[in-house]
Order: structure tokens, then sequence, then C-alpha cells
């Protein structure tokens, strides 16, 4: 064997060598952690066991036994954190007076400095508005730890800060508060306020809890809940507004849960962005960016509650816990009111809060109806004159489709004579659809078109709606008065009942009354201006009449009056706007000669052109009354 054989079979041997020492030590730490894994999962599960039997002891014994546990398997360190004394720290900014309590490490209150509940309000006290304090607000982390799950609710945090009232004077300030496992290892919860910002960041930091987190860990689960008091109003009104947001990521929608109900739950298993517990004019968002498992609900509180109460509103979801060494979960609170520039300044589609409608009615109030308020309120301190001026506004824009539908309402006027001679050639019920064609053809000849009147009219709901979503949901209406209204932004009252009446309430809405009585003068003087109407036509209209403003004024008493105030303007105005075409721009002895002459044009000149709606309608009943021939004939042959 010569010398190279010698050395390669040398190295052969030491790099055999080397791989089996490494392999068995390697199979010995693998086996060392299994056991160690094992051993965990055995203790998890007696320690389960034992917790479950404090269910049936007294609350002193089952206190003392969950102290021991905690004790025996988080160590003595975070078991004593089990008690303490809760403390309080308050931070303030331009914005925000927020209080934080040791007693989990959560916010404790949160108050808007610039903004009063209807309460304070009416009484003139100058308070900040509460949108929770004490046990109405929960938030707490679920840890699996090696031996033990935990909530962190449950525990007296320290805080990082020595002051107990701070205010934000630079860009921002950090409130840490901190929960040991050892001497070395810590969950963090850091609050970060911004000067003049509704948001508060909060960063959780685990520093060193590898060794005290469960190792089959991924995620953590989070629980939050609010009790949400009443700051309007109108317990039904605040109600409806008062829900569950929430925004799936890459999105620019939003999708909501139905406030009206009297519970909800929805379970959501893919990624959310961000969740949104939103009251009638302000917002709690807790901003996730990627949280799964969302399981979201909501319990409505009876209207006569002692407390006031008016939901509780809760979110259970999972967020991911990456390294349990030295790990950071980046969360975000906004306390914002629903005001839609406010909340279009932050991003992240939070404007689509506010129920604006869908589609077109979005639309014309995100791009009209907000930018048109928002600049009349930069010169005009009274929000009743802002209602008024933007009325005018709109009415002023919509001139000539009411001109297009009142001209052609007066053009049936002047026809009436001769479609009342058409209904006495044909007087009976037999010879309705005969009846009909000659009318039709009188309208044709004429120039007349029998949905002249209604097409205009219709052209005009988008708008209509839009503003029946903007007004009830307008923050900038919120606490203003004009008249007897001492809230815009909900009913106005002018005599209280000492009963409450089925589907109207306890209470007299004056704008709602007006608003019901213009719509009845103002139909009415649509129905005298319509002539040759059939009875079915003259039933809808008695209906459009008296039937749908008393409707009205039942479903709007509990509405927001600055919605009844601007439909009383809206309706008054068209009424005017009739009354003056009716009185200078319509001749109606001259308006009769023009469509005699073009009657005469059409009889000596007849184009041929594309049949109109009307003229198709004519040619089906034509079918309709030949078929109807022929069936007879075939009957009689039978």
């Amino acid at each position: 064997m010569d010398k190279n054989t010698s050395t390669g079979l040398l190295l052969i041997a030491v790099i055999l060598g080397g791989y089996m020492w490494w392999s068995s030590k390697t199979t010995e730490a693998y086996n060392k952690e299994r056991q160690r894994i094992q051993d965990s999962l055995r203790k998890i599960e007696r320690v389960h066991e034992e917790i479950k039997q404090t269910a049936t002891e007294p609350d002193s014994l089952k206190q003392a036994r969950l102290k021991n546990i905690a004790v025996e398997n988080l160590g003595a360190l975070m078991a004593s954190s089990l008690e303490g004394k809760e403390e309080f720290y308050t931070v303030e900014n331009d914005k925000l007076i927020v209080t934080f309590s040791n007693k989990g490490g959560r916010i404790w209150s949160v108050e808007f400095k610039d903004y009063q509940n209807y309460n304070d309000f009416k009484e003139k006290r100058k308070r900040p508005l509460k949108m929770f304090y004490g046990d109405d607000n929960t938030f707490s982390l679920k840890l699996f730890t090696v031996h033990q799950d935990i909530k962190t609710a449950d525990f007296y945090f320290e805080s990082q800060i020595q002051e107990h009232n701070l205010s934000v004077t630079s860009d921002s300030l950090k409130a840490p508060f901190r929960l040991y496992a050892d001497s070395v290892s810590y969950i963090e919860f850091v609050y970060t306020l911004y000067k003049d910002k509704y948001n508060v960041g909060l960063d959780v930091n685990f520093v060193g809890m590898d060794k005290h987190i469960d190792p089959r860990a991924t995620t953590v689960d989070v629980n939050w809940k609010l009790n949400f008091s009443q700051q309007e109003k109108g317990f039904k009104n605040e109600n409806n507004y008062t829900n569950i947001a929430y925004k799936y990521p890459g999105e620019s929608s939003i999708e909501d849960i139905d406030g009206t109900k009297s519970s909800a739950t929805e379970d959501i298993k893919t990624k959310l962005e961000w969740i949104n517990f939103k009251q009638h004019f302000f917002s709690a968002i807790i901003y996730t960016n990627g949280s799964v498992n969302n399981k979201l609900s909501f319990v409505l509180y009876d209207e006569n509650n002692p407390e006031k109460l008016l939901k509780t509103i809760e979110a259970n979801f999972q967020v991911e816990l990456n390294n349990k060494k030295n790990s950071n979960i980046p969360l975000e609170f906004y306390f914002l009111p629903n005001h839609f520039s406010t909340l279009r300044s932050y991003g992240h589609s939070f404007e689509k809060i506010i129920p604006l409608g869908w589609s077109i009615i979005g639309v014309i109030n995100r791009l009209v109806i907000i930018p048109v308020v928002n600049f009349l309120q930069k010169y005009i301190s009274s929000f009743g004159l802002v209602i008024l001026l933007l009325t005018l506004i709109i009415k002023l824009l919509l001139t000539p489709l009411t001109w297009k539908s009142y001209l052609s309402s007066a053009k049936m006027k002047v026809l009436k004579p001769e479609v009342d001679k058409i209904g006495a050639k044909y007087p009976d019920s037999k010879d309705a659809m005969k009846k009909q064609q000659e009318v039709m053809a009188l309208y044709k000849k004429t120039g007349v078109s029998m949905f002249g009147g209604c097409l205009p009219m219709l052209l005009q709901f988008p708008i209509l709606f839009a503003l029946f979503r903007f007004f009830p949901s307008s923050f900038e209406l919120r606490q203003k008065n004009f008249l007897w209204a001492d809230d815009l932004s909900a009913y106005d009252s002018v005599l209280d009942l000492p009963f409450s009446i089925p589907f109207y309430g306890s209470h007299v809405s004056m704008f709602t009354l007006l608003m019901a009585a213009a719509m009845i003068f103002s139909s009415k003087m649509m129905m005298s201006q319509q002539g040759g109407l059939n009875t079915q036509m003259k039933q809808m209209n008695m209906m459009m009449t008296y039937i749908m403003p008393i409707f009205m004024l039942a479903f709007f008493n509990n509405y927001a009056s600055g919605l009844t105030y601007y439909y009383f303007l809206s309706s008054g105005i068209t009424l005017a706007q009739n009354l003056i075409m009716r009185k200078y721009f319509v001749n109606e002895a001259a308006l009769l000669k023009q469509l005699n002459a073009k009657a005469a044009q059409h009889q000596s000149n007849p184009k041929k052109k594309k049949m109109s709606f009307t003229e198709r309608l004519m040619q089906k009943q034509r079918e309709m009354e030949r078929l109807q021939k022929q069936q007879a004939k075939n009957k009689k042959k039978r």
C-alpha cells in the first residue's frame, strides 16, 4: 500500500468517525428536546386539570390554588404580578385625554377634548366626551406559555413612566408597561401618543420570552371589548348607526354588520386590515394589518337600562408571533370623530365608515354634497341657513327637470276636455282598451308623453336618496341648533307625550309635521295639473297625496331633524316653483293652441319615424285585442 492510499483511507476514517460523533450528538439533542416538549405537554395537561378542579371551589380557596399553580408554573416573579394595586397614568395631547391602568397594561379611558355628550351639551356643561372608561374597555392578550395559558388582563404591569399626568409637548410621547416573567424576560406594551392626532400606537414586545412561551405557538390571541354608553339624543337612532365595520387587506371597500339587530356574530377566518367599533358619531379602530380567525360580535342593551348603555361590541382575533425571543407585534388604535375629512386624512379607507350610500348615491355625497356643505360652513355659522342654501342650490340645478315635469303636466291638463270626450265616447268598461288607445293617439299627435312628468322626477331620486344618507350620518349636524331644534342630528320635539305611539314614538316632531304638510300641498297641486287619468292612476295619485305623507310622518318622527327640515324646504320650494311657473311662464290657452297646431300638422303630414315607447305600448295593446278576438272566435267554433 503506497503512501497516497494510506492517506486517503485515513481521511475517510476521520470523516466517517466525525460524522458518527456529530450524528450521535444531534440525535441526543433531538431526543432531549423531544422529551422536554412531551414533559411540557404532560405538565400543561396536569395544570389544566388542576384549574378545572377549582371551578366548584369557594372563591378564597380557588384564588389560593390558582396562585399556587401560577407560582409553580410561571415562577414567583410573574405569579406575584397577579396581585397589586391599580394605578392610573394620564397622557393628553391636543385632541385626546388617554388614561392607562397598570392592571393589564390597558387603556382605561379615552376622552375627546373638543366634544361633549348630549346631556352635557344640553345642560351647557363643558366636559370632555368620554368614549369609554373603567371596565367598559377590555384589552387582553392570551399567551400559550410552556406550563400555563395566561391572559395579560389578569396581571399588574410595571409602569416605566414615573409621572401620573403627562402632556405631549413634542412630536410624540411613549408610555411603556412591562410584565416580567423573570429578571430578564418580559412582555412590554409601549403606547405612543402623537401631538394633535387621534391615533395611539401600541407596540407589543416580547423580550427573552422564548423559554416561557410554548414552542408550538405561532400566534397570539387578542380580545378587545367595549361597552358603548349613550352619547347622543335618541336611543333608537344612535343604535341604528352603532355597529362593527372591518376591511380586508387590498380592498377599497369595507364590510359591516347590521347594527339594527339585537345581537349578531360573524366569523372571518381570512386576514383583516382593521376592525372598527363604530358608534353613531365616534369610532374606535384597531389597525392589525393582518389579523386572522376574527370573531366579531355585539349585543344590544334594553333602551331603559339604568346604566344608559347602548351596546357591547367585542372582537377576538389572532396576530402572528414570529420570533419568541425578541418579537414585536405592531398595533394601532384610532379614536376618531366620524367626520369625513378627518377620517380620510388618516388613510386606510377610514372615511368609508360613514354610510354615505353605494354607487351613484355615495358619489353624489362625496363629490357634491360634502364639498358644498364644507364651503358654505366657512362663511355661515348657522347650519339651518347652510341647509337652506344647500336646498336652494340643489333646486336651482334641478330647475330644468322641474320645468319639464311641470310642462308635461300642464299639457295633460289642457288636453283634459278632449280626454273627457273620449271617455264619454266609451262609457262601457269593456271598451277600456279602445278608450286608452284613442287617448294615446291623442297624446301622440299632440306630442305629449304620458311619462313626461314622471321621468324628470325619477332622475331626482338619486339626490333625494343621497341626502337621506347624508343628514343622519353627518357629523357637521351634531349639536347644531336651529329654531326649536336643539340638535339637528337628532329628532326635534315640540311636545313630549306621556305615552308612546307604536311606529311613531313619544314625542311630536314639528319639522316632520311641516314636511308632511308641504308634501300634501305640493302633491295636490301636481294632481290639479294632470288631466285624463284613469281610475288606477287617480288612486295612485291619491295614495301619493295623503297616504305617503302620513307614512313618512311616522317613519321620520325619530329621524334627524336636519333631514326633515331639508325635505320640508324642498317640498316648499317645489310648490313655489310650480306657482311661479303657472302664473308667469305657462299660458294654458296659448299652450292648447300650440298643441292643436301640432296635432293638425301631424294629421296633414305624418312622418314615419322610430316608434316611441307610447307607440310601442299602443301596438302591444292592439295585438292583445286582436288575440282576444281570435280566441273568442275559436271558442264559438268549438
